[in-house]
């Protein structure tokens, strides 16, 4: 079973492997439930010695190669103990380590500034707000943190009470209470913006009762089935460190003294005033958004997305990028539902990019609204990803005037929200349209069954998105045709995807993190510095060690390509 590497112990040294190749079909043969915690044969045979020698092992990333399907083979990067004077075989990819393993700089052991902010106020429990506080609550600061939404379980129950009547709760629902959007995700845990506080993100995750594997796998993910009882757990924690949480709460204003934010004035007229305050909106709160930029907090308005999602049978998914059939032709412990992640790029910018978001495979469609009268969707899954669709978002580049106001944006939005509950028939009805008949331009007659559980409706999302949006999608639907075969064929659309990301994004001060009023921090999706829970939750981390410390936290390199916000 795998051991912390960590440093050599006395009778013993490092191997790092860079690439242990391990055949999917030989695994299949065997009786092991989980090969992660059963790799001792296979790094033996890597490094040339007997079983015997191999004393434990670190696991850094686990990845599946599909390259040569359906010969599948996961790839894993680790660290093994070997006993002292193995003839380890060295070699491409596999090298015995002679230096110890560099410094840790776990957030866990800062140089503190010396006058802690007491009682700094965190508005917002999605994952930057969450782990902002974590992280000031860790360090001794005993935050007060408030949010307009409920607690995980009150708000569980108001979700089914929404199926239920199709009444929304403007203040509990998909969107908005502990945990934020991501709460009622996949519970996608990666980012390709590589960032040095990724690992005790993670390690708070895994205390919280996140699965261990993902510390290594190359694909994390956590389900929506496991994801509000992991926000529980780190709120339990925040509290034992001395944190305040207060629930339907709901910011209206700010308090404004001697050119300094001193604390928030409450909808119910109330007032909180502590020696700073981090608001961690998230994109969906766009009042509050609204009276920041209002109240001239320095903003610009910045590249945003939208588009629909796209709904398949999964199998179809599993057979295109997989070469066969969890369950059927492997064991499905060895192998889960298949995702996709798939870009267009049409030549001579015939049309926009699109991008597919926020993949779920084994999941299911929600109404991600928050506002009555509106309706957008997103996808969720659970952690064994076993209902039978797979759905994404198709998401596009809007043309965004920089120069102008970022607030037209939200307007946009809110429009499109508007007319998609409407053209599904006012009552959170989705409508939706086959993939063909959005490219024909055409009305679809019955539609396949769809995991969006209040009910779809034939809808001319064609007519209902941007001009530009519609024409992108449709080069879209083409090119992915060639890369998985039946995409368009066996696709459904269903409603509009309208919350990928914040058309604002505040400034902050290069030398205090701050925005433009000092003693006000805004973080993560909705103050335009992220587009997921990983990279939310990092940016709330970078915010609170600047706090702590004094000195800005430098922050975490995206991908060549790669936006914040996702593009």
């Amino acid at each position: 079973m795998a051991d912390p590497a960590g440093v050599p112990a006395p009778g013993e040294h490092l191997v790092e492997i860079s690439a242990l190749d391990v055949p999917l079909r030989v695994l299949a043969q065997g009786p092991v439930a989980s090969i992660d915690h059963h790799l001792e044969p296979w790094i033996a045979r890597a490094c040339g010695i007997p079983a015997a020698d191999i004393l434990g092992y670190e696991l850094e990333r686990r990845s599946l190669d599909a390259r040569r399907k359906p010969d599948l083979r996961y790839v894993y990067q680790l660290t093994a103990r070997v006993r002292e004077g193995s003839p380890v075989r060295e070699g491409a990819g596999i090298r015995v380590l002679t230096a110890p393993p560099a410094e840790d700089t776990s957030l866990h052991r800062l140089r503190l500034r010396g006058d802690l902010p007491m009682h700094p106020l965190v508005v917002g429990t999605g994952p930057a707000g969450l782990m902002a506080a974590y992280l000031l609550a860790l360090h001794g600061c005993r935050p007060v943190i408030i949010d307009r939404g409920r607690d995980a379980d009150t708000r569980t129950a108001d979700i089914a009470r929404f199926h239920a009547s199709r009444v929304l709760d403007p203040d509990s629902n998909y969107l908005y209470g502990e945990g934020g959007a991501g709460t009622y995700s996949d519970g996608k845990l990666y980012t390709r913006v590589k960032d040095r506080r990724m690992r005790f993100l993670l390690e708070a995750f895994v205390a919280a009762r996140a699965p261990r594997h993902i510390l290594w796998r190359h694909h994390p993910h956590v389900g929506s089935d496991i994801l509000p009882h992991m926000c529980k757990r780190l709120r339990a924690r925040i509290e034992a460190w001395g944190g305040v949480f207060r629930w339907n709460t709901t910011v209206a204003d700010l308090i404004v003294r001697d050119g300094r934010c001193a604390g928030v004035v409450l909808a119910d007229g109330g007032r909180i005033e502590a020696p700073l305050t981090l608001i961690a909106p998230g994109h969906s709160a766009r009042a509050l958004i609204g009276r920041l930029c209002a109240l001239g907090i320095d903003h610009k308005a910045k590249g945003f997305q939208l588009g629909c999602r796209i709904e398949h049978g999964q199998e179809l998914i599993d057979h295109g990028q997989l070469g066969c059939i969890p369950g059927r032709d492997l064991p499905r412990h060895l192998i889960g539902a298949a995702e996709y992640n798939l870009v267009s790029r049409p030549p001579a910018k015939r049309a926009e990019s699109v991008t597919t978001f926020c993949m779920c495979p084994g999941g299911e469609i929600i109404a991600a609204t928050s506002e009555p009268g509106q309706l957008s969707t997103n996808g969720m899954s659970r952690f064994a990803r076993s209902s039978p669709f797979a759905n994404a978002g198709l998401i596009v580049n809007q043309a965004v005037d920089r120069d102008g106001n970022g607030m037209a944006g939200f307007d946009l939005v809110d429009r499109l929200e508007r007319e998609c509950f409407a053209l599904g028939g006012g009552d959170y009805t989705c409508p939706a349209q086959r993939a063909v008949d959005f490219l024909r331009g055409q009305a679809s007659g019955r539609l396949p069954a769809s995991s969006y559980g209040l009910g779809t409706a034939p809808g001319r999302l064609d007519r209902l998105l941007p001009p530009a949006t519609v024409t992108a999608i449709g080069e879209a639907l083409r090119f992915f045709e060639r890369v998985i075969p039946g995409f368009l064929t066996h696709g459904t659309l269903v409603g509009v995807e309208a919350r990928v990301s914040s058309p604002v994004r505040f400034e902050r001060d290069p030398g205090t993190l701050a925005s433009s009023l000092p003693g006000l921090y805004l973080a993560g999706e909705g103050a335009g510095y992220a587009g997921g829970i990983i990279s939310a939750a990092l940016d709330g981390l970078r915010l609170a060690e600047t706090i702590l410390t004094g000195v800005p936290a430098t922050r975490g390199k995206a991908a060549p390509g790669e936006d914040w916000a996702p593009g």
